[in-house]
């Protein structure tokens, strides 16, 4: 299964952190279109996660809590995993029905149950342990690369980049069996 981006929102909609990692319909682009794709990207899906949200929220029978763990597309799916906080991480891959044949060797684990799983272990064993629990972090202070400009309303301003995070995500996510 192809990973294509992984993105990680707060509550409000701030894209905290972006990866992209395969590109969907491999076409050659410049810079500056990929990275106005990628932002259209984030828009989007933030948006889909907020309306169906909010959708399942006013469908969810009360007393039971409104969760979405992923959204299928004829071309595409997006798994979702979405804190207490309001942290959403959004994992954005093709479909591959072999993905299901790999989930259900695992056992009682089935594919749904394997990327909420490797979801929950980025924001807990990754995101918390690496920007959470930084000295340097302050919520609501962190510092977004779009690029390698820097403007100085960004000095002194946390970067993600300076942590371990990147590398920690980067060496689970080849671990798994779905990573391609």
């Amino acid at each position: 299964m192809t990973v294509h981006a992984l993105h990680i929102f707060d509550r409000k909609g701030k894209t905290l952190f972006t990866k992209r990692y395969s590109q969907p319909g491999s076409k050659q682009t410049t810079l500056a279109q990929d990275a106005e794709q990628l932002a259209e990207q984030r828009k989007l899906i933030f948006g889909m996660l907020f309306s169906l949200r909010e959708l399942m929220g006013a469908l969810t029978p009360e007393g039971e809590i409104p969760a979405l763990h992923s959204v299928k597309t004829g071309a595409c799916t997006l798994h979702c995993y979405e804190t207490i906080s309001g942290l959403r991480i959004a994992l954005y891959t093709n479909n591959n029905p072999t993905m299901n044949a790999i989930g259900s060797r695992a056992g009682v684990e089935n594919a749904r149950t394997s990327f909420q799983a490797a979801l929950k272990h980025i924001y807990s064993e990754l995101w918390v342990e690496c920007v959470v629990r930084s000295p340097l972090y302050r919520p609501g202070d962190i510092r977004v690369n779009e690029g390698e400009s820097s403007n100085d309303g960004d000095v002194g301003r946390f970067d993600i980049k300076s942590t371990s995070f990147e590398q920690k995500l980067d060496a689970f996510l080849q671990s798994m069996p779905w990573f391609r």
